[in-house]
């Protein structure tokens, strides 16, 4: 209603306008405009820009009317008009009130209504509209500039009716075409997106049996039979004839049963074993010599389905090793990769209501207890992407506990940041802990709460913190269909802690190429991917919403840092943010691990590193820098937690915890 009463009156204007006398047109659309005021009013609908400004438009047509002759305005009254309309819109653009958007607002629940999303289609949209009410006023004055007779009421003249008339309602008319059409054609096309990411999320699956080994009487291939993921994958092939081909394939399944495959070609040396430590390929999946290759080089190779991110299996990893050498014939091994070491304890737990894992390293447990790192994930929630690392950490000589906080799937909103205490303060007191020795990890969200809930006030203690892929703020609430208007991610002590908005406008243009191009890749097996990046950027760049100061009071957090980052990541800033975190800082026992060329997800130990993204949302990241990353992650991860929970008189005086006294 409120979208018919505020054109109304530009409609009669049009429509009357060189049919009527000008003073009785201009009076008359004057008083229509008051008058859809005073019903708005009556209706309680807010005030808008555009509605105040056609008012002023018409007041100012009016007194021109009254002033100036009618050969005077049977000439320029129409481009003054236009002219109007296209300030009142452009007008309503600069102060942050679209027109388009104030009306949209009207057919849409309030949540839609103060989402950025809106916000930002509606501002395109009006962009339109105000290009649209230019070309109006400089097509209208065209006949007055170039032709002294040429006025509205001719009727006879070509360029004034082609002016006057048939331009502006052509385009009027293709800009109305627009403005109903794309906004149902981009719902449209947007439901293949949203129905992939629901129907294309798989569930977990036993692993196939593996092939059966074949031997060789003149070939040996020799891999590690058991191993952790955090451990270097040897693979030697011995008797291959000098300068024969040798084909090394490598595959296994994944969490969900899909095969990855990864293979290269090499040729034999004149002395010595086929070494792929040693030997570059001629070619195949990587281009280095690496030892590691045939697991991080491996490929999505399942047929039919679309790739997504590497999960590996809850039991032992069953990699399939294979040779081929010309003329000579194949070998095969299937070898396993473990998550722990061989007598890692693990139970699961329960944390205020809220489901975990304990990891404990084999053996009994020092006289004072083991060191001991709380791990938490990052917006998928739960705890189970935190069960590798804490088994990994375990084998390494930590009690690690693989923490919840928040509920898997669910909205990161007015989350409590108590939970990230009262889950390092139940790791601290048990009985297998060293108390005065626990630490934190964190990943993307999780790593933003864990630093939030350190920096308050009776934050929880810990001796110090690994931040994966960090935030220097803290962020508007998030859930399934994006950000949550006027909600924060966090509070503490039962009040919302400040927030910066993720400016989800920022995506639109990704948005509407994956709406364009959804069919198509489902049809081709591609991802459709969106890049988030862009709206934290836009967020960082712009005024705080509900803010007074969303910056994560870092400086506050007493004890040493280890932030890790990837120069790619395409889910949020995060190298220039942990930049900030250090900056403000200024500790030197902090350390900043750059991965050069790696995305939003470093994990630890080798994994695959093809596919990096996973529910239709981009982590960044090459495949070669995810290798490195993941390498040097652990060892710099290991090294520091080691350092920082250290049981030296002068390391626990340096380590004192990472909360402010």
């Amino acid at each position: 209603m409120g979208f018919v009463l505020g054109v109304l009156p530009w409609v009669l204007y049009w429509v009357l306008i060189g049919n009527v006398m000008f003073r009785l047109v201009v009076c008359l659309v004057l008083a229509v405009a008051v008058g859809t005021q005073v019903v708005s009013r009556l209706r309680r609908q807010p005030w808008r820009i555009f509605d105040l400004g056609s008012i002023v438009v018409f007041a100012i047509l009016t007194l021109t009317a009254f002033v100036f002759t009618d050969a005077i305005l049977e000439r320029w009254l129409q481009p003054l008009g236009n002219l109007g309309l296209f300030l009142v819109a452009l007008v309503g653009l600069l102060v942050g009130r679209p027109f388009v958007w104030e009306y949209a607002t009207e057919f849409v629940d309030a949540t839609t209504a103060r989402s950025d999303r809106l916000h930002a289609v509606t501002t395109t949209m009006t962009w339109l509209w105000v290009a649209v009410f230019a070309a109006m006023t400089v097509v209208t004055m065209i006949p007055p500039l170039v032709d002294e007779a040429a006025t509205i009421r001719d009727a006879a003249g070509l360029l004034s009716v082609l002016c006057y008339w048939v331009l502006p309602c052509v385009l009027l008319g293709l800009a109305a075409s627009a403005s109903g059409l794309v906004p149902p054609w981009f719902e449209i096309r947007s439901v293949p997106v949203e129905q992939r990411e629901t129907e294309e999320t798989p569930a977990a699956a036993t692993q196939s049996s593996a092939p059966s080994d074949i031997a060789s009487d003149t070939l040996v291939l020799d891999v590690p039979q058991d191993s952790r993921h955090d451990e270097p994958f040897a693979v030697v092939l011995h008797g291959a004839p000098a300068g024969s081909a040798v084909e090394l394939t490598a595959t296994g399944n994944d969490l969900h049963g899909r095969l990855w495959r990864s293979a290269a070609m090499f040729a034999a040396p004149a002395s010595g074993p086929v070494d792929i430590a040693l030997l570059d390929p001629l070619s195949g999946d990587w281009e280095r010599a690496d030892g590691d290759a045939p697991l991080w080089a491996m490929r999505f190779a399942a047929d039919g389905v679309t790739p997504d991110l590497f999960v590996p299996p809850t039991d032992p990893w069953l990699v399939t090793v294979t040779a081929r050498v010309e003329r000579v014939g194949e070998v095969r091994r299937t070898v396993r990769r473990h998550p722990p070491a061989e007598g890692v304890r693990s139970s699961t737990v329960e944390i205020d209501g809220r489901p975990g894992l304990l990891a404990l390293p084999p053996g009994t447990a020092p006289a004072d207890g083991w060191p001991a790192v709380a791990c938490f994930g990052g917006s998928e929630g739960g705890f189970e992407s935190q069960v590798g690392p804490a088994m990994l950490l375990a084998s390494r000589g930590f009690a690690a506990l693989a923490a919840s906080w928040v509920d898997e799937g669910a909205p990161i909103v007015a989350v409590p940041l108590e939970r990230f205490g009262t889950t390092v303060r139940f790791l601290a007191d048990h009985s297998e802990v060293d108390s005065d020795r626990v630490a934190g990890m964190a990943v993307s969200r999780g790593a933003e709460g864990l630093l939030s809930a350190v920096c308050a006030h009776e934050g929880p203690r810990c001796r110090g913190l690994v931040l994966i892929s960090p935030s220097s703020v803290t962020w508007q609430a998030i859930g399934s269909e994006g950000e949550i208007p006027d909600a924060p991610s966090w509070t503490v002590a039962g009040r919302d802690v400040p927030w910066l908005p993720v400016r989800s406008g920022a995506l639109m243009s990704q948005l509407v190429r994956n709406a364009w191009w959804a069919s198509r890749d489902a049809a081709a097996h591609r991802p459709t991917l969106i890049r988030l990046r862009p709206a934290y950027e836009a967020g960082l760049r712009g005024p705080a919403t509900g803010a007074a100061d969303a910056r994560i009071p870092a400086e506050q957090a007493d004890g040493p840092l280890l932030l890790v980052t990837g120069t790619e990541d395409a889910v949020w800033p995060s190298g220039p943010m942990a930049q900030e975190v250090l900056g403000r800082r200024l500790r030197p026992s902090d350390e900043h691990l750059s991965c050069r060329g790696a995305g939003h997800l470093v994990r630890l130990g080798v994994l695959p590193t093809d596919a990096q993204w996973t529910g239709g949302i981009a982590l960044g990241g090459t495949r070669t820098a995810q290798a490195v990353a993941q390498r040097s992650a652990t060892t710099r991860i290991t090294r520091f937690l080691s350092a920082v929970t250290a049981n030296s008189g002068d390391d626990r005086r340096r380590a004192v915890g990472t909360r402010r006294r």
